[in-house]
């Protein structure tokens, strides 16, 4: 089997263990710090430890825009920033993955988000520490950015930006309100599935990646009430996801779940979560690679009211979606993602998924 496999630097997981990043960081050199802003005081408190340490900075929006990735940028070069840290969610994760990636570079965003100009290595020292149990972000090399111009979301992708240090501290997750929590959960449950079920799985991924899914199916009920051993389990079943997509690829959940959620602003696990039912009927012949030995119409039904049970909804009805967006979605959903599903999708079978979810 040849297998390769790409992970951080350094992986710390557990409660608490957030607390050991400042002693790792650079020594020399300003900070600069991406936050959410419900993790602000304790980025501050804990990491701008010193007087002019470095710089930190809150507001980014959850469809990470090429505007908001430039700001940052522009502020950690003037700074002369030697080391970037991410508090938060996937958006501010890929916000800091992009700016460590392109603070020694020339150009903007745009230029790499266009292939103008290439990443050609290690930027600046970056660690990456999760505030959702979800996206997985932390463990993988690229950032999803979205061009508000052109409707267009897709990766910018390097191997050097591999966090230095990811930490995945579930006291970071608690107090995440209901909603938040259930739209994480269902980014990462479907990572997982589709991790197990990738062309380019490998044994090893598909253990990560199984136990992960039981993981997650149990613990996402209790992390919707905040329930901290439930929270525990979330997040390591979304740092499991991590690494294990982070080597397979994922599927056409989230190939679909890209042009849709940029074209109609639908946060990305409620996208997944609409698609994941859906997608699961089309390679339900694979789904005997996923654990538990289900059969595949009662684990369709279990993430079926395990999505109705966080109040997720179940089409797009809401959003409005309609037939003048498929021919977008059908230009943009051909990503890598897309690749790895193990049945491929024509076109009309994109079709009629959309229209069963309009």
């Amino acid at each position: 089997m040849n297998c390769e496999i790409r992970l951080p630097g350094l992986i710390l997981s557990g409660e608490n263990s957030a607390e050991r990043l400042p002693a790792l960081l650079p020594a020399a050199g300003p900070l600069l710090i991406v936050s959410a802003r419900s993790h602000a005081e304790w980025a501050r408190r804990t990491l701008l430890q010193e007087e002019c340490r470095g710089l930190l900075l809150t507001g980014f929006q959850p469809e990470l825009p090429l505007t908001d990735a430039d700001r940052v940028l522009q502020e950690g070069r003037r700074i002369g920033a030697q080391a970037v840290v991410a508090v938060g969610g996937g958006s501010v994760m890929g916000q800091g993955k992009t700016v460590a990636a392109l603070l020694p570079l020339e150009g903007m965003t745009a230029d790499y988000f266009y292939n103008r100009r290439t990443i050609p290595g290690k930027g600046a020292f970056f660690a990456a520490l999760p505030t959702t149990a979800g996206t997985g972000a932390e463990m993988t090399a690229n950032a999803v950015l979205r061009d508000p111009e052109t409707g267009i979301k897709q990766s910018l992708r390097h191997p050097g930006m591999m966090a230095d240090v990811a930490v995945s501290d579930p006291c970071l997750t608690w107090g995440c309100p209901p909603a938040l929590t259930a739209a994480s959960g269902f980014d990462a449950l479907p990572q997982a599935v589709e991790s197990v079920l990738s062309n380019r799985a490998t044994a090893c991924t598909r253990a990560l990646a199984g136990e992960a899914l039981q993981l997650l199916l149990a613990a996402l009920p209790g992390a919707m009430r905040d329930e901290h051993p439930a929270r525990a389990a979330a997040a390591e079943g979304s740092m499991m996801t991590g690494m294990a997509f982070a080597q397979s690829g994922l599927g056409a959940v989230h190939g679909l779940a890209h042009p849709l959620g940029s074209l109609l602003h639908v946060p990305h696990g409620v996208c997944c979560a609409i698609l994941l039912p859906e997608i699961l009927r089309h390679n339900r012949d694979c789904l005997g690679l996923l654990p538990g030995g289900e059969h595949p119409e009662t684990f369709i039904a279990r993430v079926e009211k395990l999505r109705q049970d966080l109040d997720l909804p179940a089409t797009f009805r809401a959003f409005g979606l309609n037939a003048s967006h498929y021919p977008f979605v059908l230009r943009h959903c051909r990503s890598s993602s897309m690749k790895c599903n193990p049945i491929p999708l024509a076109d009309e079978e994109i079709v009629r998924i959309l229209e069963t979810l309009t």
